[in-house]
């Protein structure tokens, strides 16, 4: 009678064991089927648009003092897609570092922040066509104390950006040390008070950060140029559907003037060509 209750218990665990593996594989049959549910598919069938976005990135996506109201270039050019596509447009606000991890594990749908489309990039994430077209430059001290005229003056200098832009890899790559700041406005304090020489950034950008932080210790370092850019919007690697949706209205906001109505708004400016610098800049 032991050794018959022994067997019966040991059935009876295998049984167990066998529903709960059958459970588990079920489970991820199912999980399996719905990730085969395109981006475009599923971003169609909710009716919403999720946007990743700073929100502390003036004039590109910033919060308006007056209005309250989360608004900017980036910002503007999506809410016009939206609408073009028919979607709701929901924008979740997080720090730079955030917006990529975030998009890759699923929290947003696109990422809108003045990204620059770089090879790195291009190797984990799908980009639309460009939106915005610029290159870089660099604010400093305006009575020459930064030492930063050309961008080989950067080597052994203290540059203040975010801790993963494309702009803090070329400081580094010119042998600058990257001191780590979020917000302009506190990396424009910091180089009056001398505790970093620069920031790199958009030279469209810095103009603009120039014009609202309206400081006279601060200037642009009008000879330094480099790597000529595009902004676009970012997306989960291998998401052809949502990319080919998304291009295809952004190229009619380009073709019928609207990115240019609303680049002149923000940057003063038409971004919506591409920019060639001089050989010697």
């Amino acid at each position: 009678m032991k050794k018959l209750s022994l067997l019966l218990f040991i059935v009876t665990i295998g049984f167990l064991f066998t529903a709960c593996g059958s459970d588990e594989t079920s489970t991820a049959s199912s999980d399996k089927a719905g990730d085969e549910q395109s981006s475009w598919d599923r971003i169609k069938e909710s009716g919403k648009l999720v946007v990743g976005t700073e929100g502390l990135y003036y004039p590109v996506t910033y919060f308006d003092e007056d209005t309250k109201e989360l608004t900017g270039f980036d910002v503007e050019v999506v809410r016009e897609l939206g609408e073009r596509l028919g979607l709701e447009v929901e924008f979740k606000t997080m720090e730079f570092e955030g917006l990529l991890p975030a998009l890759r594990n699923g929290q947003i749908d696109i990422a809108a922040n003045d990204f620059t489309i770089t090879e790195e990039r291009e190797e984990k994430f799908d980009f639309t066509i460009p939106i915005k077209h610029s290159f870089g430059s660099a604010v400093v001290r305006a009575d020459g104390s930064s030492g930063i005229e050309t961008v080989e003056d950067l080597e052994g200098k203290k540059v203040g950006g975010s801790a993963t832009s494309n702009y803090s890899e070329f400081a580094r790559s010119q042998g600058a040390e990257v001191i780590v700041y979020t917000g302009s406005d506190t990396v424009l304090t910091e180089i009056v008070n001398g505790r970093v020489d620069a920031t790199l950034n958009d030279y469209l950008v810095l103009i603009q950060h120039l014009k609202q932080f309206d400081n006279p210790d601060l200037k642009l370092a009008e000879n330094v140029k480099f790597e000529p850019n595009v902004g676009a919007l970012v997306m989960q690697k291998d998401s052809p559907e949502l990319q080919e949706e998304l291009n295809k209205v952004l190229q009619e906001m380009i073709d019928d003037g609207t990115v240019k109505e609303i680049a002149l708004e923000f940057f003063g400016a038409d971004v919506s060509k591409p920019v060639e610098l001089d050989e010697e800049s």
